[in-house]
C-alpha cells in the first residue's frame, strides 16, 4: 500500500490552486534575482516547465513593469522555411508576442483540416528572452 501511495503522489502536480500564489511569488523572486545579476547589455532566458500564464507571461510582465531597464527580446521557432510536413505543431507563440510555448498537445493539420490531437510526453514549457539596457 505504501508503494501505491508514493506512486500516486508522484503523479500529482507540483502546484495547484492552493499554492499557486506561493509559486508565482517564488518565480518573481527568481526572475528578479537573475535580472539584477545581468550587466548592462546582458541577456537572460526565463523558462518554466509550466503552461500556467500566472507563472509565465504574468511573471515576465511583472518584471518588465518593475525593472524599467528590462526589455523583451523576441524568440520564435518559425516554420516558414520548413515544409508543412516538418512543421513543429507543438510550438506556439505565448500570449506576449515574442515568447514561446511548447504545448504537449499537438494538432496535426493537413490540407487545412484538423486530423488528430496527440499528447506529447511532458507537461509543457515556456520561454522568454529578456535583455538589460
Amino acid at each position: 500500500e505504501k508503494r501505491q501511495s508514493s506512486s500516486l503522489s508522484s503523479r500529482t502536480p507540483a502546484w495547484d490552486d492552493t499554492n499557486m500564489d506561493e509559486l508565482v511569488d517564488l518565480q518573481k523572486r527568481l526572475i528578479e534575482s537573475g535580472f539584477r545579476l545581468l550587466k548592462e547589455g546582458g541577456k537572460m532566458v526565463y523558462s518554466t516547465c509550466s503552461l500556467s500564464q500566472k507563472q509565465n507571461e504574468q511573471v515576465v510582465l511583472w518584471l518588465l513593469e518593475k525593472c524599467k531597464d528590462a526589455f523583451l527580446i523576441p524568440v520564435s521557432f518559425s516554420a516558414s522555411t520548413e515544409s508543412l510536413h516538418n512543421k513543429l505543431d507543438f510550438i506556439e507563440e505565448g500570449s506576449i508576442p515574442g515568447t514561446v510555448r511548447f504545448n504537449p498537445i499537438a494538432t496535426k493539420v493537413e490540407a487545412g483540416r484538423r486530423l488528430v490531437d496527440c499528447l506529447l510526453p511532458g507537461t509543457g514549457f515556456f520561454l522568454a528572452k529578456i535583455g538589460k539596457r
